[in-house]
């Protein structure tokens, strides 16, 4: 997992989320991938329950381990933090 600086909290919990690698069909690969894409290379991006504290566990969005939130996979670790930062939070 890519731990990226410029990601917002997460709005629910205030947990910031985690980048996985995958390859162009959304399979999680280690981040050494990124050196030797074989199958393509995409991001996702992940908030995992497990980081959760008790009083958090409610966050509707956190996903378990190895699961990525929601469908999309992203080209560019730029693409999905611009993404998620730019969502509405109203």
């Amino acid at each position: 997992m890519i731990t990226d600086e410029r990601l917002k909290p997460c709005p629910f919990c205030g947990k910031v989320p985690q980048i996985y690698v995958c390859d162009e069909e959304g399979n999680i690969r280690n981040d050494d991938y990124e050196n030797d894409p074989w199958s393509g290379l995409s991001y996702a991006i992940c908030h995992d329950i497990n980081d959760l504290d008790n009083d958090e566990l409610d966050c509707p969005i956190a996903t378990h381990d190895d699961e990525i939130l929601g469908a999309r996979l992203y080209k560019s670790v730029d693409e999905l933090v611009e993404c998620w930062n730019g969502r509405s939070e109203t």
